[in-house]
C-alpha cells in the first residue's frame, strides 16, 4: 500500500505543478456522473483531483477491495495529447498506478 500511496502523492504533485489543480470543487452533481471518468461533466484533471484521488485515499484508509485492473493511462495519454499539455511525468505516475493495481492482483498479489 505504501507504493500506491506514494504514487497517488506523485499524481497530485504533478497536477499541481502543471497548474491543473483547482481550489474550488465542481458542483456535487458533476462529481456524481455515472459515465466513466465523469467525462460528460468533468475534464480529466478535475476527475483525477475530485473523484479518483479521494476515492483511492479512502480505499487505502478503509482497506476496501481493489479492482482487478486499471487502465487510466490510455485515456490520460489521449486527453493530454489532445489538450496539448506536456504531462510526461504525470503520465508516468498514472502508468505506475495502473501497473501497481495489476501487480496487486497478480499471482503473488496483495503484498504491496
Amino acid at each position: 500500500m505504501k507504493r500506491l500511496e506514494h504514487t497517488l502523492k506523485h499524481i497530485e504533485g504533478e497536477l499541481q505543478s502543471l497548474g491543473l489543480w483547482e481550489e474550488e470543487q465542481p458542483p456535487i452533481h458533476d462529481l456524481q456522473s455515472q459515465m466513466p471518468f465523469c467525462y460528460d461533466t468533468l475534464r480529466l484533471p478535475q476527475w483525477l483531483q475530485w473523484v479518483f484521488l479521494p476515492r483511492w485515499h479512502q480505499v487505502i484508509q478503509t482497506r476496501d477491495s481493489i479492482p482487478k485492473k486499471s487502465d487510466i493511462h490510455s485515456i490520460a495519454e489521449y486527453y493530454f495529447k489532445e489538450a496539448g499539455i506536456n504531462a510526461k511525468h504525470l503520465l508516468i505516475s498514472i502508468r505506475r498506478f495502473d501497473d501497481l493495481i495489476t501487480e496487486w492482483n497478480g499471482p503473488e498479489g496483495r503484498r504491496h
